[in-house]
């Protein structure tokens, strides 16, 4: 028998995803019974029947799933998961009718959390960091996707991407660059240089992100400024995200015509036009209900005529404006508020939020990949939308590591 590290047996439906989901059908999605896993050094070594797992492996490490829904590792692509301080005042503020633009203008949301983030230690924002990051872990997050944007300056720019590098020991983060808002102690046209010469420069040197982003929006960066950035980052090496047309729609969402960009997220304001135009694309469209809600403003993507086409992802958007981290509420949110089917929303959590940030051994159930699972405590994927609102993992599965949610 060949030796494995850990075997999963047993498993009542696996669900495999063998590409980038625009819609769900019997090609590109298996629903596997009675199916089992074998696990070898952090890497998924075999996947087949219960019995042939059994059969031609051995370990000291056996996990009988019971019949258990197992599932792909969440990948979170989009959080701005690194900061200090809260706003909790400013949800009052929103629901007495105080828009976030105005709450922005007059110096609070991004600003508020630029103060307390700068005036942070290193080890607070890594000690805060590893408290969230292992709430998201235990719901089920495997890899996540972490931006700056709460220091702009170089200093702490800087000092939020070691953070993020360093506790990547830990945990499985995407380190992105992200140009938020222009400090108020800047000029705009002099921030763009000094972002484009002196901070992408000095974080493309020291591999700190594999991604630029840019708040391109209303009270944010402008069309041409977010070109200016784009232009800088691809001459460095970066690959492209884009947050668009969240707050105003002002032409951001059309940038997919000009440049590679691998996502573009939020879009609660996006012309029909563009959206149909994205769907064409290979770009991915993020999508994040929970600080969609979390505005009060009543925007909501208007998606539903190309579901089914585009290329779609979710992420938590976990931050100072809307903190909350689990992507089992991110697939609650899909299902209950965006409308998409269990295993839509499963596979926008997995197999196309890996797409969404270019990874290419994540997301899928398939020999070679990373050993990232998740056994539910449900016995099949409807399930995961019809109980919802809290955690549903039994056990995770992390780079091969066994992580007992449920006892």
């Amino acid at each position: 028998m060949v030796k494995a590290d850990l075997i999963i047996y047993n498993i009542g439906e696996l669900i495999y995803f063998n590409e980038p989901i625009r819609k769900v059908n019997e090609n590109n999605t298996k629903i596997l019974n009675n199916y089992g896993i074998a696990i070898k050094e952090g890497k998924i070594l075999d996947v087949n029947s219960s019995d042939y797992i059994k059969t031609k492996y051995e370990s000291q490490n056996i996990i009988d799933a019971e019949k258990s829904l197992v599932t792909s590792g969440l990948i979170d692509m989009h959080t701005h998961a690194l900061f200090a301080g809260s706003r909790e005042d400013e949800l009052y503020k929103k629901l007495t009718g105080i828009s976030y633009s105005q709450i922005l203008r007059e110096g609070g949301g991004i600003y508020k959390t630029v103060k307390y983030t700068r005036e942070a230690s290193f080890e607070s924002l890594k000690n805060r960091l590893d408290k969230v990051l292992n709430y998201a872990l235990i719901n089920g997050t495997t890899t996540i996707e972490i931006k700056s944007g709460y220091g702009l300056d170089l200093e702490n720019e800087i000092k939020m991407l070691n953070v993020i590098n360093t506790i990547k020991e830990k945990y499985d983060v995407i380190p992105t660059l992200l140009a938020h808002v222009i400090p108020k102690e800047f000029d705009e046209n002099d921030y763009i240089d000094y972002f484009i010469n002196k901070i992408m420069p000095e974080v493309a040197k020291l591999r700190l992100a594999k991604y630029i982003d840019v708040f391109c929006d209303e009270n944010a960066f402008t069309l041409d400024q977010t070109r200016r950035i784009f232009n800088q980052a691809l001459k460095l090496g970066f690959r492209l995200r884009l947050h668009a047309d969240q707050i105003k729609y002002i032409g951001c969402s059309k940038l997919i015509n000009e440049y590679p960009i691998d996502s573009i997220d939020h879009l609660e304001n996006c012309p029909q036009e563009n959206l149909e135009e994205i769907a064409r694309s290979d770009t991915v469209i993020g999508l994040l209900p929970a600080s969609t809600i979390s505005m009060l403003d009543n925007a909501k993507p208007k998606i539903e005529s190309v579901k089914g086409k585009a290329l779609f992802a979710l992420g938590s958007d976990y931050s100072a404006n809307s903190p909350m981290i689990s992507m089992q509420t991110a697939i609650d949110l899909a299902i209950y508020y965006l409308h998409f089917t269990p295993i839509e929303t499963l596979a926008l959590s997995t197999i196309n939020s890996a797409y969404s940030l270019r990874l290419e051994n994540k997301g899928k159930i398939k020999i070679g990949y990373d050993a990232d699972l998740i056994i539910w405590d449900l016995e099949n994927i409807n399930q995961l939308g019809y109980y919802w609102g809290y955690n549903r993992i039994n056990k995770i599965i992390n780079k091969g590591k066994v992580i007992t949610v449920k006892l």
